[in-house]
């Protein structure tokens, strides 16, 4: 048996590890002595579900990444610089739902491990330690979102100050009761294999509106914060850069706000509120930490988050119920005097509704906000003479930032799951951000990790989702194994996931129709696009997708030897062509399936046009094909099917690097420009879902990250790991340019109008060759660095 990683540590919890889990908090202690300073201290943690560590009342992190009980992740952190010769206090505020949610899946066992040897000092937890499930918790809240964990309510009058400090005095704690470890469900451990998240504590924003008015009636039982919000009046008046507004009517023209790092609140009186509404600036990831003074206990602080705000009212969207039920909010009870408490979990938000209830003396009330993320380490860069392009590049590369958290998310609004088609949009972002793999190779492992019992994919892992398992996001699953080998080189992770894709194979060969095409199966949601796509009986663009899957899986094979494997796939696929070209029309065009009825549809959508071109089902139908997705881009008038703004980056792809980079340019400009001013990329172009408010934090969007560097900067990829690269800049305004970072390092491409001619440069790191193509020069080879002059026009 292999050495534990946490040695002699045990699982601790108090009282019973199974017992009375819901929305549950409890916060350990241990104290220890140092007798000198320590240069490193590499310190080993995990808990189910969560963890915030702090040492000596400072805050270390929060973890671990999202797993699995059975390979259940854990973080190490060198926690030299908390450390004082002397007395030392950890601390631990841990989490468990005591319910699954779409990134957790429950076991009903919950604790904590801590392991650390620091020579003759050993931590590990045991009955040493003290514990206690946290004072002051309603436990009994509603989910923040179908998707989420349950809204925070925390009575401070109940709660313990500064419990993290060590001189607190913990000795009516008790002690926990031990689980050891490699029993269910922790039967292993895994290091996160990705680096810690980042904590940022920044400004909270400025207040732009503010409003009083009474409670609704029952505003101190409430277990739903966010419809108490909504059943009152939410309208705010706009508030200027002045204190007039903060306590009786005020309007300004221009809404420029107060700062809400710290502020006064006058007495609202009983049962009443006082209502602030604050505008982070653009959309963040985070959580508020408060301060309240002078305080006489009972004053109740409440914080709605949301993405959005009506501008003509000043009132924060709240609407539920939608499909998500979506409710982020949190509460804070004041004890008397001075309150401090941060908040547990981070939410995806721009908008922050702060109602202040009950309070008979004026309170001053100080925020923080501490933004939290994947550390992501931009590299990647563009540049263009047209400001607009770089704006909307920049709003794609936050909008990623924020959609990287434990694991690539849909958004951190609503959800926070690993939705794997929207993955592997994100991830070619992140190539082009900072050229980070280690985020999508863990959410290929995880999304492999979880299927249905005949080997289909869930939608995104870990999850309790059952409605959520799309077969289609299963063949996207297989064809981001050959994304990770073609940015990266590397064939293991491939090789991992062979059992896994054997049993997805099966699937589709069980649901394969006489006419040789796979039929949609009614017990799983066939996504595809969210659009009006033909999705019954045998659609071509379910089968297209496996076609591709069916061609990588055979390349992989034959890279690693395995010529049964791969002439398997590769006679699959021979058939799958055959029964896919008759639903070419006369134009040469992708029909869009098969019905029910063995009757071929009429419609020919965008999706079968980009997907038979990118399967090269058809080479002499391509122009026509091509065509038809040029046509589409210049007026989407007469077709049904529209690709959302998640898909439209797969027609992008293909006609960008089809010589149609300025068309491409020109759809992008009206949908992505409307979004700059918010700050982030949205989820839709402009309709909503029905039943559901689509998010305005949506990096399946983002795309536009790569296209300009792929069109402006003219880099594109052609070799797997980056060691050939095509270089075709359009030039459009008067100068551009990219850098993209590799596995081989930094490409940087530049281009400049200088009078009747363009200066060119490429810089290509050591390994890698470009095919250069340029207007007015033969096609030629380039290494190293390279410079160019054109003439203009």
């Amino acid at each position: 048996m292999n050495e534990s990683p946490f040695g002699s540590a045990q699982w601790i919890w108090p009282e019973d590890h199974r017992w009375d889990l819901h929305n549950s908090f409890v916060l350990f202690r241990h104290a220890f002595t140092l007798e000198r300073a320590l240069k490193r201290a590499p310190l080993r943690i995990t808990a189910d579900q969560s963890y915030q560590l702090y040492i000596n009342g400072a805050f270390v992190c929060r973890g671990p990444a999202r797993g699995f009980q059975h390979t259940w992740p854990y973080d190490e952190v060198d926690v030299a610089r908390w450390l004082v010769p002397g007395r030392n206090v950890i601390a631990v505020r841990a989490h468990n739902p005591g319910l699954s949610n779409f990134q957790y899946l429950s076991e009903s066992y919950a604790g904590l491990l801590v392991y650390a040897r620091w020579g003759r000092v050993r931590l590990a937890t045991d009955q040493t330690w003290k514990c206690v499930p946290q004072p002051g918790i309603k436990r009994d809240t509603v989910q923040n979102s179908h998707q989420l964990f349950s809204q925070e309510h925390y009575d401070a009058r109940a709660g313990l100050a500064n419990w993290t400090h060590t001189d607190f005095d913990d000795s009516n704690w008790g002690a926990p009761v031990l689980w050891p470890q490699g029993r269910l469900p922790w039967t292993s451990l895994e290091p996160r294999g990705i680096p810690m998240m980042f904590e940022v504590a920044e400004r909270p924003g400025r207040i732009i509106g503010t409003n009083e008015g009474a409670c609704a009636a029952d505003w101190r039982s409430t277990r739903n914060l966010y419809t108490l919000r909504q059943s009152e009046d939410h309208t705010h008046r706009p508030v200027g850069d002045s204190t007039a507004g903060m306590d009786k009517p005020a309007y300004v023209n221009a809404p420029v706000g107060l700062h809400a790092a710290g502020f006064a609140i006058p007495a609202t009186g009983e049962n009443r509120f006082r209502s602030y509404l604050i505008d982070v600036g653009r959309p963040v990831v985070g959580s508020f930490s408060l301060a309240v003074g002078n305080a006489q206990g009972g004053e109740t602080i409440d914080i709605v988050y949301v993405e959005g705000v009506e501008f003509d009212t000043l009132k924060p969207m709240l609407r539920y119920p939608d499909g998500s039920r979506v409710t982020f909010s949190t509460r804070l009870i004041c004890k008397a005097g001075r309150t401090e408490h941060r908040f547990y979990h981070p939410f995806g938000f721009r908008y922050a509704a702060v109602t202040v209830r009950d309070s008979r003396t004026d309170l001053h009330l100080s925020m923080c906000l501490h933004r939290t993320g994947y550390p992501v380490e931009r590299t990647g860069t563009f540049s263009s003479s047209e400001k607009r392009l770089e704006q909307i590049w920049e709003t794609c590369a936050w909008s990623q930032q924020n959609c990287m958290l434990d694991a690539y998310v849909d958004t951190p609004w609503r959800e926070q799951a690993q939705w794997w088609g929207d993955a592997r949009v994100q991830a070619w972002n992140t190539f082009h951000l900072s050229g980070d793999a280690r985020l999508f190779a863990r959410g290929i492992r995880q999304i492999g990790a979880q299927t249905t019992a005949d080997g289909v994919t869930y939608g995104h892992a870990p999850t309790m989702a059952h409605n959520c398992v799309l077969p289609d996001f299963t063949l996207i699953w297989i064809i981001t194994l050959w994304d990770y080998y073609w940015q990266t080189g590397d064939l293991a992770l491939f090789r991992s996931q062979r059992a896994t894709i054997e049993n997805a194979l099966t699937y589709f060969e069980q649901h394969t129709g006489k006419h040789g095409l796979v039929e949609y199966d009614d017990r799983y949601w066939l996504f595809l696009d969210w659009t009006t796509l033909f999705k019954e009986g045998a659609p071509s663009v379910y089968n297209l997708w496996l076609l591709i899957a069916l061609d990588k899986l055979a390349e992989m094979h034959r890279l690693t030897r395995d010529a049964k494997a791969a002439a398997r796939c590769q006679r699959w696929a021979a058939r799958l062509r055959t029964a896919l070209k008759k639903l070419l029309d006369r134009r040469g065009l992708m029909r869009d399936g098969i019905d029910w009825q063995g009757r071929i549809v009429k419609s020919t959508s965008p999706h079968a046009q980009v997907l038979a071109i990118t399967a090269g089902l058809a080479p002499k139908s391509e122009p026509d094909m091509e065509q038809f997705l040029a046509d589409y881009l210049q007026d989407q008038s007469g077709h049904q099917a529209h690709p959302s703004a998640y898909w439209i980056t797969y027609v992008y792809s293909l006609l960008a690097e089809r010589g149609h980079g300025s068309a491409v340019l020109a759809h992008i400009r009206p949908r992505w420009e409307p979004m700059i001013a918010y700050g982030s990329t949205y989820e839709t172009f402009g309709a909503e879902h029905e039943g559901f408010m689509s998010s305005r934090s949506h990096a399946w969007s983002a795309h536009p990250l790569f296209h300009l560097m792929q069109i402006i900067g003219g880099v594109r990829q052609t070799a797997p790991a980056w060691k050939r690269v095509s270089f075709a800049p359009v030039f459009e305004g008067e100068h551009g340019g990219a850098t993209i970072p590799t596995p081989q390092g930094l490409v940087s491409s530049a281009w400049r109008k200088v009078g009747d001619r363009f200066e060119v440069e490429l810089n290509l790191p050591q390994g890698v060759t470009a095919e250069v193509r340029l207007p007015g020069l033969k096609a030629q080879r380039a290494t190293g660095r390279k410079r160019w002059t054109l003439p203009a026009g």
